[in-house]
């Protein structure tokens, strides 16, 4: 190839290169953000399994206190109901208190 030919061709290519450049790394961001934005989403969903497994614990032992204390109300429901059907029953003497030994 000429070099008269070839001096004009570079500075083509060159002054192409200077426009293209700026524009295709513009694109490559606008094309790979969603990518990356989901690739982090999924890395941080992962990280989030052990704050799964704690948060199971937790509500295990809530509903575990829970089922606790309906079994007490139902104890002491029953033992109002006992004590209503006792009192009601209009026994001559009453009942000595627990503990008195009497």
């Amino acid at each position: 190839m000429n070099a008269e030919l070839l001096i004009p061709l570079v500075s083509v290519v060159m002054g192409c290169l200077i426009v293209l450049i700026p524009v295709a790394g513009i694109t490559a961001r606008i094309a790979l953000k969603p990518i990356m934005e989901s690739w982090a989403k999924y890395r941080e969903l992962r990280g989030n399994d052990e704050t799964v497994l704690m948060l199971e614990r937790r509500m295990g032992l809530i509903e575990e206190h829970l089922n606790s204390i309906d079994r007490s109300m139902n104890h002491l429901l029953e033992d109002a109901d006992f004590r209503r059907r006792l009192e009601a029953g209009g026994g001559s003497r009453p009942l000595p208190a627990p503990g008195s030994g009497s």
